[in-house]
């Protein structure tokens, strides 16, 4: 990896912020929606369910490349399979129930989830002063030390598992940890 990419490598990704930008307030309104049409029919829309697993996994495709977990380019292809088509330090596989869903669960959801809301944003505020260290060094040294590098990708993990429950993709509660 290169010593001075931490410096300009950001400017590659513009397109890619703007993008996520756009699927952030997307994937936001249909969790709404999402919420509301499994409180009043019980079922989550498969549509709905591809498009929160894509944008899932493209958020942290390019997380990883702005935190230079990654040296690959982020592809502007939106899969939206359950299985992950690879490509990324950490994997995004999930696998979304067809079934009936509890409408209850539904609509207590975001107060269920205020803990992991909590949990998820204080450990990315610790991510951001792990990276911006990790940025200063990987200057000198070239390359990330392992145990912070560690420490991010778990959060990785960690949000995404988030998102998933958030966006009703598993009823099951993350746990409060990194690990896999």
């Amino acid at each position: 990896m290169a010593n001075w990419r931490p410096l300009v490598h950001w400017i590659m990704l513009i397109p890619h912020f703007v993008i996520l930008a756009v699927f952030h307030i997307v994937a936001w309104l249909l969790a709404i929606l999402t919420m509301l049409v499994v409180l009043f029919t019980g079922k989550l829309p498969a549509g709905i369910a591809s498009f929160q697993v894509m944008y899932i996994r493209y958020y942290h495709r390019v997380l990883s490349y702005v935190h230079i977990i990654h040296d690959q380019y982020p592809p502007f292809e939106f899969p939206s399979s359950e299985e992950d088509p690879g490509g990324s330090p950490v994997a995004v596989n999930i696998a979304v129930p067809s079934g009936n869903r509890n409408r209850l669960a539904a609509l207590f959801r975001p107060i269920y989830g205020l803990p992991q809301i909590v949990f998820v944003t204080v450990y990315s505020y610790l991510v951001v002063a792990v990276v911006t260290i990790a940025y200063l060094i990987i200057l000198f040294t070239g390359r990330w030390p392992v145990g912070m590098r560690n420490f991010v990708i778990g959060f990785y993990r960690a949000h995404a598992r988030y998102l998933a429950f958030m966006y009703m993709l598993t009823d099951k509660y993350p746990p409060f940890s990194a690990a896999a």
